[in-house]
């Protein structure tokens, strides 16, 4: 029973088949039918927003929704490389409290206005 149990554990696993962790002996039950968040989705290459560097980004997208942003590593740039502010594209985008609507106040106004996008440049 205990031998058992401790079979569980991939590290004894690894030891006692002198292996080097990379084949079966490392792999959980839990995880066989675990797959990739990205599979099945569709790319679209972009650049990163944050600076003038131009670093090459791959936006993953299915059903129209966004699935996950990363560095693009045929970008000559960045070479599939992100900074902070690059890397957390997806967070940015995808956030539920990021704001829809321009908040705008005239000179020597007192008080904010709501505007959509296409009111405030009409």
């Amino acid at each position: 029973m205990i031998r058992e149990f401790a079979l569980q554990w991939p590290v004894l696993r690894q030891i006692l088949k002198g292996k080097d962790g990379t084949g079966p002996e490392s792999n959980e039950p839990a995880h066989a039918a675990l797959r990739p968040k990205n599979e099945g989705a569709k790319i679209a290459r972009s650049v990163c927003p944050y600076c003038a560097v131009g670093c090459g980004q791959l936006v993953f997208h299915k059903d129209g929704k966004l699935v996950s942003i990363e560095g693009d590593p045929e970008s000559p740039i960045s070479r599939g490389r992100l900074c902070p502010k690059g890397a957390d594209s997806f967070e940015t985008a995808d956030a539920f409290k990021r704001l829809t609507k321009v908040k705008y106040r005239r000179p020597f106004a007192k008080e904010w206005k709501i505007w959509t996008w296409i009111e405030r440049w009409k």
